[in-house]
């Protein structure tokens, strides 16, 4: 059995440091809809949130890729090329917050760091 180089191992940290921070972005996903979740299930009526549906409401707004919301997936996969970190991270929170489509949830994780 041979050891692995370094560049091996380095390779396999960058994979996992990778993998670490789209998992980091999913937890603080997460994290954040059970709590708009326990607010829209209070009774305290200064924090539910109202009943007007998410995609009624234009958060695509704040977005790097203009008609975000009538593109499909492989256009705005194609978008994210050269979009910032801050933008990817973004897209990433309102695709995931909306349709989930893992294709552009993985293209707006990955960086080229």
């Amino acid at each position: 059995m041979t050891q692995p180089s370094m560049k091996d191992l380095t390779v396999r940290f960058e994979q996992h440091v990778k993998n670490a921070r789209f998992i980091g972005k999913i937890a603080v996903d997460v994290a954040q809809k059970k709590v708009q979740q326990f607010c829209a299930a209070s009774d305290d009526s200064s924090s539910k949130v109202s009943n007007i549906p998410t995609d009624a409401v234009e958060p695509s707004i704040d977005l790097p890729i203009e008609n975000y919301d009538a593109l499909t997936a492989k256009e705005i996969v194609a978008a994210l090329k050269g979009c910032s970190t801050a933008q990817l991270l973004a897209v990433f929170n309102y695709e995931n917050t909306h349709r989930q489509r893992r294709t552009i949830l993985k293209a707006a994780s990955t960086s080229d760091e």
